[in-house]
């Protein structure tokens, strides 16, 4: 039996006519693909953080996600929440909003949210300078890698994150554009490597990790002539 695929009914409401690109986003789903893009980038969760930041109370946004409509263009993306809402036969007054968000503020809420949750004590050094490895919330390990540009993790999240914005080109450039990320997917276990290496930013992980990269290659080389040494010495006893 397949997997319940995430589809929140601000993205499928059947009494609003979404955009072309919103609904090649459900087709993805509707084929058995997972809707990477909704579920990460323009989530309930992204959009409540959203709310917050424009001075939306606790209790309006609480109120008012339950009633959104989140329409995903190809360049933007489209929010709107009722100012009224029927319940109960009686027509209540809430806070509402009809507004285009700019793709960067998703991207940007992710950053944030990735940031927030990144936490370097959870790191374990693996065998290799270049590996570390991270229990996940259900008890799973996954293997963080570091690369000359770029952080990965073989975890859920990472992955999900890759295929949402190969599913979103104005997102991607948006990540791509961003001074902090520079085209880094935003996951929170690559954020703990970014603190472990006390770096807020890509072009400073870079840096970072040729430096350490130089020191283990100096400490091999050492270790390499050290071993050389005993070798000659064992040779002439």
């Amino acid at each position: 039996m397949p997997a319940t695929k995430f589809v929140a009914l601000a993205h499928t409401r059947s009494n609003y006519t979404y955009s072309v690109f919103h609904q090649s986003l459900l087709l993805l789903h509707e084929n058995n693909s997972e809707d990477y893009a909704l579920k990460h980038l323009y989530s309930l969760e992204n959009t409540k953080v959203l709310l917050d930041k424009w001075g939306w109370t606790s209790e309006q946004i609480k109120v008012g996600i339950d009633n959104a409509t989140i329409d995903v263009y190809e360049k933007v993306v489209w929010l709107h929440i009722p100012s009224y809402i029927i319940k109960k036969g009686d027509r209540l007054k809430i806070r509402g909003i009809s507004r285009f968000i700019s793709k960067a503020d998703y991207v940007q809420v992710l950053i944030d949210r990735a940031w927030s949750k990144a936490d370097p004590y959870k790191l374990q050094p693996a065998n290799s300078w270049d590996e570390f490895v991270v229990m996940g919330n259900a008890g799973d390990f996954y293997e963080v890698n570091l690369t000359q540009h770029e952080v990965t993790c073989t975890c859920h999240a990472y992955r999900g994150l890759r295929f949402a914005f190969e599913q979103d080109a104005i997102a991607t450039r948006y990540l791509i554009s961003n001074p902090i990320t520079q085209g880094q997917l935003p996951d929170k276990h690559v954020f703990a490597i970014w603190k472990y290496l006390g770096v807020e930013n890509l072009q400073q992980y870079e840096y970072q990790f040729m430096e350490r990269r130089d020191r283990f290659l100096e400490k091999a080389t050492l270790w390499e002539w050290e071993a050389l040494e005993r070798n000659e010495e064992m040779a002439i006893w």
